[in-house]
C-alpha cells in the first residue's frame, strides 16, 4: 500500500507539474468523464496558486536583495536596536563610529554614548517624538572607538507601531563637517563685525588724537608756561603741576582707544620681557594699593620679542591696576610672572584676541591676584571698550592691553571664577634667545647747543589759532624769533620771501588747503637745506612714515611741553650753521 501510495503520490507530482497527459491522468484516477474534469479543474487552480506562491516569493527575495543593497549601500549609517542592544547595522554607520561590525552587533546602544545623561536624554526625546507622532529625530553627538566626538542627526521609526518600544530601526548623519563650516562661517562673520566695529572706533579714535590732543596743546602749554614764572608762590605752583599731571592721563586715554582700535602705532625693537620688568620695578609698584604685595618670578632664561617696549610696560601696568582694583581694600598678593612656552594650534584657540596666531615658540607674561574673581559674564566683556565693574572706572585699561597683544600678533589667555582670583597671561612671539638690544639716545643739553646765544629765527605753521599762538609763545620764551602761519600755503608765501631768514620751521602734519607734507616738500626745494620739525598728534612711526627718506630734522608729538620742544629746537639748530 505505501508503495502503491508513493507511486500515486509521484504521479500527482507530475501531473502538479505538468509533466503528464490527460490519458496519463485519466489511466492514473479511473476516473468518469464528469469526475475527471472536475478533478482537472481542481488541479489547475491548485496549480496556479502554486505558480502564484512561487512568483511572490522571486519578486520577495528580489525586493529583500534591493532592500540588502540599500542598505549595505546608503550613505548614511543605518541600525537596528531591541531593547536598547544594536543588532544590527550598516558599513556605513560601522565606519561613522569607528567599530567593525562583528564588535558593534550585540553592544548596549550606550556605547555610542559620552555618558548615561547624553543616552538617557536622547532616548526620552525620541520616544516621546515616536509616540506623538510615529518616528523621532534628534541631533546628538556620539562617541567613537578612538574617544573622538561626532555630530548626528539621529531618525528612528518602531519596528511594530503597536509595541514601538520593543525596538526601532534608525539612520544616523554624520553632520561634523556641516557642524565645522557653520561654525567656521560664524567665525568670519563675527571676525568681520569686529574689524568693522574697529575701523568705526579707529575712525573716532584718529579723530580724537588729534583735535583732543590739539586742546591738551593749549591748556598743558599755558600751564608750562604759567610755571615759568619764578615768583609763582608754591600753592598755586603745585595747582598747576597737577593739572599738568591730568593733561598727560589725558593724552594717555587717547593713546589708549588707539591701542585698542589698532590705529596705534608701536616703536618695534628686541625688548627682553625680564629686563622690562627689572628696569620698571618701582614703576610697577606705585600702580596697586598698598596693601597689596607684588611677588616676581622671572625666567631664568632671556625672553626676547620684538615690540614696542613702551606699549609692553603699559600691558603690565593695566594688568597690574586691574588685578589691584579685583584684590580692593583688603590685604592680597598679585604674581607676576614670566616664561616660555610651545603653543600648538588648539591651545592658541582659547585666546581672547579674535585673529589667532600660529603655533609656535612664545614669550610670556602673567600676573595672578587673590581677588573677588570674575562670573561668566564679566569673563565676556573683560576686554569690552569702556566696560568697568568700578563705580569710578574708565573700562579702556584692558581694551588697550588687548589692541597692544593684537598689534603685536599675540594672544591672551583669562582664567577667572568667582572668589577664586583671576590669572591672565599675555604671550608674543618670541624671537631669538639673545639679549635685546635698545640704544638709548643721549640726553641733550641746551646749554651745549647754545641756539639761544645767537637768536634764531622760527616759522610756526598750525591750523589752529590757539595752537599756534601757544608755539609762538614758546618759540619766544626760548630765545627765538617767531613767525605764524595758518596753513601750507600761508607758510610758502612766508618762506619764499624770508626764506634765508628762516632758520627752523615747526610743521603741523595735518591743515586745510596745503598739509604739512606738501608744504615741506616745496621748502625742501627752494631751500634744500632748510630744517623742519614736524608736529602733530598722531604718533611719532605713523607720521614719520609719511616723510620716510625726506630728511626732516626732528618729530615733537602733541601734547608737549617746552623742555620738549627746548630739545627739538637743540637738535635740529645746535650744529646747524
Amino acid at each position: 500500500m505505501d508503495s502503491e501510495d508513493s507511486g500515486h503520490g509521484g504521479e500527482v507530482r507530475r501531473v502538479l507539474t505538468g509533466s503528464e497527459t490527460e490519458e496519463e491522468i485519466d489511466r492514473l484516477l479511473g476516473m468518469d468523464d464528469a469526475a475527471r474534469e472536475d478533478m482537472a479543474a481542481a488541479l489547475r487552480v491548485l496549480k496556479g496558486v502554486i505558480s502564484e506562491c512561487r512568483r511572490a516569493e522571486a519578486e520577495l527575495r528580489e525586493r529583500e536583495a534591493r532592500l540588502l543593497s540599500v542598505f549595505r549601500a546608503a550613505p548614511v549609517g543605518i541600525g537596528l536596536v531591541v531593547d536598547r542592544v544594536i543588532l544590527d547595522a550598516n558599513d556605513r554607520l560601522c565606519g561613522m563610529v569607528g567599530y567593525e561590525k562583528e564588535e558593534l552587533l550585540g553592544q548596549s546602544a550606550r556605547v555610542l554614548y559620552d555618558s548615561d545623561e547624553d543616552f538617557d536624554f536622547v532616548g526620552r526625546e525620541k520616544y516621546a517624538q515616536i509616540s506623538e507622532r510615529g518616528t523621532g529625530t534628534v541631533e546628538t553627538r556620539w562617541k567613537r572607538k578612538d574617544g573622538s566626538m561626532i555630530d548626528v542627526i539621529l531618525s528612528s521609526t518602531p519596528l511594530d507601531v503597536t509595541d514601538w518600544l520593543a525596538g526601532v530601526t534608525f539612520t544616523a548623519l554624520d553632520i561634523s563637517g556641516r557642524k565645522r563650516a557653520e561654525e567656521e562661517r560664524l567665525g568670519l562673520e563675527r571676525r568681520l563685525l569686529h574689524a568693522q566695529k574697529l575701523e568705526s572706533l579707529g575712525v573716532l579714535a584718529g579723530g580724537i588724537a588729534h583735535d583732543f590732543n590739539n586742546l591738551l596743546m593749549v591748556i598743558q602749554g599755558n600751564l608750562d608756561l604759567a610755571l615759568q614764572d619764578a615768583s609763582l608762590p608754591p600753592g598755586p605752583r603745585t595747582d598747576i603741576e597737577n593739572a599738568i599731571q591730568a593733561t598727560r592721563r589725558a593724552a594717555d586715554l587717547t593713546r589708549q582707544m588707539l591701542a585698542y582700535s589698532g590705529k596705534g602705532r608701536f616703536m618695534v625693537s628686541r625688548v627682553d620681557l625680564n629686563d622690562l620688568v627689572r628696569e620698571n620695578a618701582d614703576l610697577f609698584r606705585t600702580a596697586v594699593g598698598r596693601r597689596v604685595t607684588i611677588q616676581t618670578r622671572l625666567s631664568s632664561n632671556p625672553l626676547t620679542v620684538e615690540a614696542d617696549s613702551g606699549q609692553l610696560q603699559q600691558v603690565i601696568m593695566n594688568l597690574l591696576t586691574n588685578a589691584s582694583e579685583a584684590i580692593g581694600d583688603e590685604a592680597g598678593v598679585i604674581s607676576l610672572v614670566t616664561g616660555e612656552l610651545e603653543c600648538d594650534e588648539a591651545w592658541l584657540s582659547r585666546s581672547r584676541v579674535e585673529e589667532k596666531p600660529p603655533p609656535g615658540r612664545f614669550a610670556f607674561v602673567e600676573v595672578s591676584d587673590t581677588g573677588i574673581g570674575m562670573d561668566a559674564e564679566t569673563r565676556e566683556r573683560l576686554f569690552d571698550p569702556f566696560f568697568t565693574t568700578k563705580f569710578t572706572g574708565r573700562g579702556l585699561g584692558m581694551s588697550a592691553v588687548l589692541g597692544i597683544v593684537r598689534g603685536h600678533k599675540g594672544a591672551i589667555m583669562v582664567e577667572s571664577e568667582r572668589r577664586s582670583g583671576t590669572t591672565i597671561r599675555v604671550l608674543f612671539p618670541a624671537s631669538e634667545r639673545t639679549e635685546a638690544h635698545r640704544g638709548a639716545m643721549p640726553p641733550i643739553s641746551s646749554s651745549e647747543r647754545g641756539f639761544e646765544a645767537s637768536p634764531r629765527t622760527v616759522l610756526v605753521v598750525d591750523d589752529e589759532e590757539e595752537v599756534r599762538r601757544l608755539c609762538l609763545a614758546f618759540v619766544q620764551h626760548l630765545g627765538c624769533k617767531g613767525i605764524a602761519a595758518s596753513d601750507g600755503e600761508e607758510a610758502l608765501t612766508l618762506f619764499e620771501g624770508l626764506s634765508e631768514t628762516i632758520d627752523c620751521v615747526l610743521l603741523d602734519l595735518t591743515m586745510p588747503r596745503m598739509d604739512g607734507l606738501h608744504a615741506f616738500r616745496r621748502m625742501k626745494e627752494l631751500r634744500p637745506g632748510i630744517r623742519v620739525i614736524l608736529s602733530s598728534g598722531y604718533s611719532e612711526q605713523d607720521a614719520m612714515q609719511r616723510f620716510m627718506g625726506e630728511g626732516l630734522a626732528g618729530f615733537i608729538q602733541k601734547p608737549y611741553r617746552l623742555h620738549q620742544l627746548r630739545e627739538q629746537l637743540s637738535q635740529a639748530l645746535g650744529n646747524h650753521e
